[in-house]
């Protein structure tokens, strides 16, 4: 069977480093469509392009401004590859590590692999991201690989890190929720729903964080904590009706409430005292966490949990 890389880059205006972004994944030698969702750009990102359009070099999708997770959405609903890497139009990969993350997943039973990455790329103080080492260059259930990489705080929601198949992402219907912390929600329960995800260390992508980004706008705004609300009501939605092994029930309770604790965190620094929380999931939650058997993961979800718990008594 020939193998096809669909590489999918939502854009929104992002002139400055796109060139780069595109440049990057042409450079891989490996079978490969790149599919490129102008997001509503207001720069002159989309003319530029355009040009690698007009030479056949990308596939250029257009429509009106509505986030990034609707951007990758398009994306899916259009591309033909049955390997899938969702790459930033600020970011970069680094060919000989994304070559080599792709061939070791091809060749796996997995329908998930994690690569590493270059955090702050465009900075000399750049540092690393890996997961936890002794599961590097090892394939195993996706549940116990989250509750692992929980664990040994080695997870990263991040979408870019992971290579995703195809018939993986259709046969759970996985799209993209939210005009912010999508990651949070799509790794997760990707990760959640896995039967066995391949692990690599090898680094395979620069992640180019700066302040212009959604991420850098708003990493104290009400549209954030927002967000981060609704992810955790939509993953403990999920938690509810799945049935999960390896801990990874006890880790998803903390991960959903860390989110909430950020959210709140900001309401709290806001002085916005009138978001609504659903206590009933909370007291499940910390009722799930108090049942563990697992004392560290007790100890953490319990930590975030009571953070929620005295910010909201500060009022």
């Amino acid at each position: 069977m020939k193998h096809l890389l669909s590489v999918i880059i939502p854009l929104y205006n992002s002139k400055k480093y796109i060139e780069k972004c595109i440049d990057s994944v042409l450079e891989l030698h490996i079978s490969k469509e790149i599919i490129v969702i102008d997001d509503g750009s207001t720069d002159s990102s989309c003319q530029v392009v355009k040009s690698y359009a007009d030479n056949g070099l990308i596939k250029l999708y257009q429509q009106e401004n509505k986030g990034v997770s609707e951007a990758r959405n398009l994306g899916l609903s259009v591309c033909q590859g049955d390997i899938i890497a969702f790459v930033d139009s600020d970011d970069y990969i680094i060919k000989q590590g994304f070559e080599d993350l792709y061939h070791q997943f091809k060749l796996s039973n997995s329908e998930i692999a994690i690569g590493g990455v270059f955090y702050n790329a465009l900075n000399e103080n750049a540092w690393k991201w890996q997961p936890y080492a002794k599961l590097q260059n090892t394939e195993l259930n996706g549940q116990e690989c989250f509750a692992t990489l929980m664990r040994t705080n080695t997870f990263t929601p991040l979408v870019f890190c992971y290579l995703f198949k195809k018939d993986f992402i259709d046969k759970y219907n996985l799209r993209f929720c939210h005009k912010m912390s999508e990651d949070d929600l799509w790794t997760s329960i990707a990760m959640c729903n896995a039967t066995k995800v391949y692990v690599s260390g090898v680094l395979h992508y620069a992640y180019c964080k700066h302040s212009e980004s959604i991420t850098g706008k708003n990493s104290n705004t009400l549209f954030r904590a927002e967000n981060h609300i609704a992810v955790a009501n939509d993953l403990y939605d999920y938690l509810k009706i799945h049935k999960l092994r390896y801990n990874a029930e006890e880790w998803l309770c903390c991960k959903i409430l860390y989110i909430a604790s950020i959210a709140v965190k900001i309401y709290a620094e806001k002085g916005k005292w009138d978001f609504k929380l659903d206590l009933q999931m909370y007291q499940d939650l910390l009722n799930r966490l108090l049942s563990s058997t697992d004392e560290y993961v007790k100890k953490i979800g319990l930590m975030f949990g009571g953070r929620i718990i005295k910010m909201i008594k500060q009022q």
